[in-house]
């Protein structure tokens, strides 16, 4: 994938409190296959050639801003005033050079390096003010939608909370995904107000005063509507993760893996299985597990984090930071845990 033209930046907003994960845990600390829920977006910004990255946090998320450190500058929003809010918290610190910026959220984890960069070009091939990425859901629930006239322009976005009855039909939704060029759209950041029923500032709201002003906005519709699913509690976090898994199983079966019922298989994104492996049920493969050509894992397996070698044999074991060398037959209820002294 060729990377995005230089001078572009990233804003990701990461500061909510997490209330309704009922949980300890930062939200976006939350694993998503075998990650946590806040890399699979700044992974995504860095393939995608982003060139600065810097990531609202609130003041009691010590734990993302030290897993993130060397990836990323972080700047505390200690009033949550909203997304608009937010942006203006990390203003100061957008290098001078900096031409554009994407804003994003951190807990869309299907956000992916392509849909940045096709927002980032249609951005610059068009010389836009602010560009946006937008999908459409048959139910689209809590959503922002996205307004457009009759010629098909945006007009507005309007927050589900501020919508009528017809807007709420609407089926095209804001994604809170967005590219702005920095001299146009930053100064506005100073015009946003809170007449609305959170009481908050919308970043939505600039693109409502550039469309006033007369700049280019664009609303781009995407095809994969999957970098819009958001994760605000367990049961989202459920369905998201078994999106995800599905995904996974099919790349892996595709590349020459036998899963044998993918309906009971979990593997995260982050293993890598060979040729002609075969998977039996039941079996859990975590975080980046290696398994070689030619093998037999599960049924009742857990791998974590294993190099298997080739033509290995292991059906209810469990392997844990361990490698098993090439043709071995692993005995049944093996517990084989911190063994690196063979290379798989």
């Amino acid at each position: 994938m060729p990377k995005t033209q230089p001078l572009v930046g990233a804003v990701i907003l990461a500061a909510g409190k997490s209330t309704r994960m009922k949980s300890k845990t930062n939200k976006m600390m939350t694993l998503f296959e075998g990650k946590p829920m806040i890399r699979r977006v700044t992974d995504a910004c860095q393939d995608a050639g982003i060139t600065q990255l810097v990531i609202v946090s609130g003041p009691e998320a010590q734990d993302l801003r030290h897993a993130l450190k060397n990836d990323a500058e972080f700047v505390i929003q200690h009033e949550r005033l909203g997304t608009g809010h937010a942006l203006m918290q990390a203003k100061s610190f957008i290098n001078k050079n900096i031409e554009n910026i994407i804003v994003l959220v951190g807990d869309h984890p299907f956000i992916s390096a392509e849909a940045i960069n096709y927002l980032i070009s249609e951005h610059q091939q068009n010389a836009a003010a602010a560009s946006l990425l937008t999908v459409s859901y048959e139910n689209p629930g809590s959503y922002g939608r996205v307004v457009r006239n009759q010629l098909g322009k945006i007009v507005r976005i309007v927050e589900n909370k501020d919508a009528s009855e017809d807007e709420k039909k609407i089926n095209e939704v804001n994604i809170s995904t967005y590219c702005f060029n920095v001299k146009k759209a930053l100064p506005l950041l100073e015009e946003l107000g809170t007449n609305n029923a959170q009481k908050e500032y919308y970043i939505t709201d600039i693109i409502e005063i550039l469309l006033k002003k007369g700049e280019r906005v664009q609303a781009l519709p995407y095809y994969d509507n999957r970098i819009g699913i958001g994760i605000n509690n367990r049961v989202e976090l459920a369905n998201a993760l078994q999106v995800a898994r599905v995904d996974n199983l099919n790349r892996l079966m595709v590349s020459g893996v036998t899963i044998i019922d993918p309906n009971s298989t979990y593997i995260d994104f982050s293993v890598t299985i060979g040729q002609d492996t075969v998977i039996y049920p039941f079996s859990y493969i975590e975080k980046e597990t290696r398994i070689g050509n030619d093998c037999q894992i599960g049924p009742n397996v857990r791998l974590t984090d294993a190099g298997i070698g080739n033509n290995v044999i292991a059906e209810f074991v469990v392997v844990e930071s361990s490698d098993v060398p090439d043709g071995t037959i692993m005995q049944p209820f093996t517990y084989l845990k911190g063994h690196r002294s063979i290379k798989a």
